[in-house]
């Protein structure tokens, strides 16, 4: 384990406080250090339209974990953004004098980041091949489908639940016009069998305990995902993992590939809408 106290007193690395929300750099920002984190919480977002208003996020950074490696070796733009979600102290150094000579004066300690940076690195590699693959699977399904109806989307449901290794995954629809008011749609559960339970939202946003007062049987571990469409909010996913919390690749897993049924789900409620009218007319 990296020795922070060590390298908080060297004259080499400085020491940067955050205050919540406070970006230490921004997608394509040139920044060419490395940092570690001394405790508490970074946020890495990525912008998911051009306008930069709104991002999703990817991972966290918690204590002792070291980031902002790629600059040991090149000065490209950054390709995320970096934000404080609380007060949070980092330890920084310059990526390239100010390391080499960091190198030359403590070869014992420089062994020890070494061998954080390549933890770090493989760990980070080892998820992304996760967060390709079960991309790729769950793109490749829906590319496959000729129409934006129910029972493909459930199918959907299915193969994203199979693919993150959840033992459920609950699909509630928020009200267009009631903002505080969704209604449950599909229980992984309860195979290929429409749900219209309706539950009152408090505040607007759903809570677990929003599905309690309903009399829904959930488990203690659940991960609530919003579903968007650019700033609106369609939908919730209710996830469980077998009695324990998602790790980092997973909840990126996740993140990414509600993206893709979001954009399933209000492509079908585009075409029921056009149906109604057709109907109507």
């Amino acid at each position: 384990m990296l020795n922070i106290n060590f390298l908080e007193n060297s004259w080499f690395f400085q020491i940067l406080t955050l205050d919540e929300w406070e970006v230490l750099f921004d997608e394509w920002d040139i920044d060419n250090n490395l940092y570690i984190v001394k405790n508490w919480e970074l946020s890495i977002e990525k912008y998911i339209d051009e306008t930069k208003k709104e991002t999703k996020v990817l991972a966290k950074l918690l204590a002792w974990e070291v980031f902002g490696e790629g600059s040991l070796w090149d000065n490209w733009p950054k390709q995320v953004k970096i934000i404080a979600k609380i007060r949070t102290t980092i330890l920084s150094i310059e990526a390239k004098n100010s390391f080499e000579k960091f190198l030359l004066k403590h070869t014992k300690w420089w062994v020890d980041l070494l061998s954080s940076i390549i933890y770090i690195s493989n760990k980070r590699l080892l998820e992304a091949n996760f967060l390709i693959t079960s991309s790729y699977k769950i793109n490749k399904h829906i590319s496959e489908l000729s129409e934006f109806n129910n029972i493909n989307l459930f199918s959907i449901l299915d193969e994203f639940s199979k693919t993150i290794s959840s033992q459920y995954i609950i699909y509630l629809e928020k009200n267009p016009v009631i903002d505080n008011v969704a209604i449950l749609k599909y229980d992984s559960r309860k195979k290929w069998k429409m749900q219209q339970v309706i539950i009152d939202l408090k505040d607007s946003i759903l809570d677990i305990d929003d599905l309690k007062n309903e009399w829904i049987d959930i488990s203690k571990y659940n991960l609530i995902e919003e579903l968007k469409n650019k700033n609106e909010i369609i939908g919730y996913f209710i996830i469980w993992n077998n009695d324990k919390n998602f790790d980092e690749a997973q909840k990126k897993s996740i993140s990414i590939i509600s993206v893709s049924i979001a954009w399933f789900i209000k492509q079908k409620q585009y075409f029921e809408e056009l149906k109604n009218k057709e109907y109507i007319e």
